[in-house]
């Protein structure tokens, strides 16, 4: 009966996105040529190609950097994770919100071609 009434507070204090599909998401990040280094809000993740698990609606921009190659900027899309939307009864989505586990990055893999950059010869 113990254990019963631990199971109902979890889920009563926890969210449906939070519980079902975590605050963290995998993010894959692509490039051509390889090895372009990725960074998320300034921060340096690694190079492509990459995969990281990154925290649900922490992220709002891309950099892709190549000695040689144009830097390419990008926005980091979010929609809203249908899924959160089962916990309104609970408690108004609000942990989904607070963690982040209302969103979700779309799409999850980015592709960033990259353009040489123009030398100019004297």
């Amino acid at each position: 009966m113990k254990s019963l009434a631990t199971i109902s507070m979890f889920f009563l204090l926890t969210s449906c996105a939070s519980v079902l599909k975590g605050t963290d998401q995998s993010m894959t990040f692509t490039s051509e040529p390889v090895g372009a280094e990725v960074l998320l809000d300034g921060q340096s993740l690694g190079v492509t190609p990459l995969v990281v698990k990154l925290k649900k609606n922490k992220y709002d921009t891309v950099m892709i950097k190549l000695k040689g190659y144009k830097v390419l900027t990008r926005p980091v899309d979010k929609s809203y994770d249908g899924i959160a939307l089962l916990n309104i009864s609970w408690d108004s989505s609000t942990t989904d919100m607070i963690t982040g586990a209302a969103y979700e990055y779309s799409p999850n893999t980015l592709f960033f071609n990259l353009e040489p950059e123009l030398v100019v010869q004297k």
